[in-house]
């Protein structure tokens, strides 16, 4: 009897057992771009005394499908590691009034653009040093159903850089 419940439970263990494959096929069309946010290259947005933006023609060429091509972006911060983006810090002056500066991106399917605001009481101004910024370009990432994509921590840049296997 006891033989009979050993092969019994044998043979359930050997016919219930799936294979795990995962798919890496979301590696194939990354590209990493970086671009140089040069102080005398903001341009105040209409209407607004606090807020500037660049603009960087973006490489579409590179991609089977533009229209479903992600973006993110991180900076060098001042601990020299990237910072994803969107970044906001707050401030307080010497009167306990608060302020705070914030840096994000956005894209259409022409133009990434990297947007800066300061809201210093009285003297806003764009950033007076460069900024490096990283931008990484995936194409159908997340419309592809065969991937493991949704795994990945798009804010932790060393998450990415690792999944994607990608190099600085």
């Amino acid at each position: 009897m006891k033989k009979y419940i050993l092969i019994s439970i044998l043979l359930l263990s050997l016919f219930s057992c799936n294979d795990n494959v995962v798919n890496n096929e979301y590696y194939s069309n990354i590209k990493t771009e970086f671009y140089t946010l040069n102080p005398s290259n903001w341009i105040a947005v209409k209407g607004s005394n606090i807020q500037w933006y660049q603009e960087f023609k973006l490489p579409t060429y590179k991609f089977s499908d533009p229209d479903k091509m992600g973006v993110m972006c991180y900076y060098l911060n001042q601990y020299d590691a990237w910072e994803a983006l969107p970044s906001t810090r707050i401030f307080w002056t010497e009167n306990d009034v608060v302020y705070s500066d914030e840096l994000w991106f956005s894209h259409n399917l022409e133009y990434l653009y990297i947007d800066y605001r300061n809201t210093i009481p009285g003297i806003a101004s764009p950033p007076k040093d460069k900024i490096l910024i990283k931008a990484i370009f995936f194409d159908n990432v997340y419309n592809s159903p065969s991937t493991n994509s949704q795994n990945i921590d798009w804010n932790n840049y060393l998450d990415v850089k690792q999944k994607l296997n990608l190099k600085d």
